[in-house]
């Protein structure tokens, strides 16, 4: 942020910022995006993005096209003014968002991205005055383009996805394919798959009330489960961990809302102001497996988890002190016990197993739209 800074002072250093009309060529770039690319091969396409046809993507196939249009397509992009706008948005606090796509035309290649050329779109799409203005030949290609449709595949097994894979390859009609995200040849693909969710852990906050005093380590957190969860279940081969997902959870404003049998609804003070613990923030870990039909019934019996070992750290000793302090002030005796938080998480003492959707593989791809 720092540099952002000195780099936006730098901008003002010789007085008011410049605008988009004031004439500055610093920052244009030619694209000339057909160039040097070995036509004559096979496998070669482009594809429009929004930038270019007004009207959704669109493919060039022809190779007659695309030979015409290359040595002179081209056309100009500013990232110098949006580099500015940028700068300048951070030195005046007013951050400027994410940025919509900029992509203007990508090279193909069997079916493959090569290259994804983009532009500034404040600059390319011609709405705002800048010296010099944006300039584009697009050379026929845009005339030579042809509609695409997005198409999306699922199926139960990796195999079957790189099948389909194979026969999308020699189908004229498909101009893109997404690179999938497929395991290894090979891999086991389990019939079902579950959801744990491991007790929520409890972190002393820092004085922000926005970060843990001590930094919560979930590399470790994940190899003492998967040690422990071995130790359990050692038939390694009906299962498959999957990453650890954890989710962290602030106290609202006035604490986490107390709860207990001798209290109607949460707590509060006299004046029904709710009086919460605050202090502590909530880390929710769960991870998904894999798993045989067996398995699966395995861990939802009950007790499933009953010899597993304790991996979790302690709760924060403050916790129920204060929770046992509150208690004794509302009830007029000693109740260490009877308080508790309210917490927005899955489980706060056991392990939860869901059921969820079974693996599956997805597939995409730009196929021609019919005329």
């Amino acid at each position: 942020m720092m540099v952002l800074l000195v780099a936006g002072l730098w901008l003002l250093r010789e007085g008011p910022a410049a605008t988009p009309t004031d004439a500055d060529t610093s920052g244009v770039e030619r694209h000339d995006f057909l160039e040097g690319l070995p036509l004559d091969e096979r496998g070669y396409a482009l594809l429009l993005h929004e930038q270019v046809t007004g009207d959704g993507l669109r493919v060039v196939r022809d190779a007659a096209a695309l030979k015409a249009a290359q040595g002179q397509a081209y056309y100009t992009d500013n990232p110098g003014a949006q580099l500015k706008r940028t700068l300048l948005s951070i030195l005046f606090l007013s951050p400027p968002g994410m940025p919509p796509d900029g992509a203007f035309v990508t090279v193909l290649k069997d079916k493959q991205r090569v290259e994804t050329y983009r532009c500034y779109r404040a600059f390319c799409a011609g709405n705002e005055a800048f010296d010099p203005p944006h300039e584009r030949d697009m050379a026929g290609l845009v005339e030579a383009s042809e509609p695409v449709d997005l198409v999306t595949e699922r199926f139960d097994h990796h195999d079957a996805a790189r099948a389909r894979m194979f026969k999308l390859m020699q189908d004229p009609e498909v101009a893109l394919i997404e690179p999938a995200d497929l395991p290894a040849p090979g891999t086991i693909v389990f019939p079902q798959r579950v959801r744990l969710s491991l007790p929520a852990i409890l972190l002393e906050t820092d004085e922000t009330g926005h970060a843990a005093r001590v930094p919560f380590d979930q590399a470790a957190l994940e190899a003492r489960f998967a040690a422990a969860f071995g130790h359990v279940f050692p038939e390694t081969e009906a299962y498959r961990l999957n990453p650890m997902r954890v989710s962290e959870v602030y106290p609202p404003s006035q604490g986490w809302p107390v709860v207990g049998d001798d209290v109607d609804g949460y707590l509060r003070d006299e004046d029904g102001t709710l009086r919460g613990l605050g202090g502590v923030m909530v880390v929710a870990p769960s991870l998904s497996v894999d798993v045989t039909e067996g398995m699966a019934g395995r861990l939802r019996a009950p007790g499933a988890f009953d010899r597993m070992p304790e991996i979790l750290p302690p709760e924060p000793p403050f916790v129920a002190a204060r929770l046992a302090e509150m208690a004794e002030a509302h009830l007029g005796r000693p109740c260490p016990d009877c308080f508790k938080i309210e917490l927005p998480v899955a489980t706060v003492e056991d392990i939860r197993v869901d059921s969820l959707d079974p693996p599956s593989f997805t597939l995409a791809h730009y196929r021609i739209a019919p005329q």
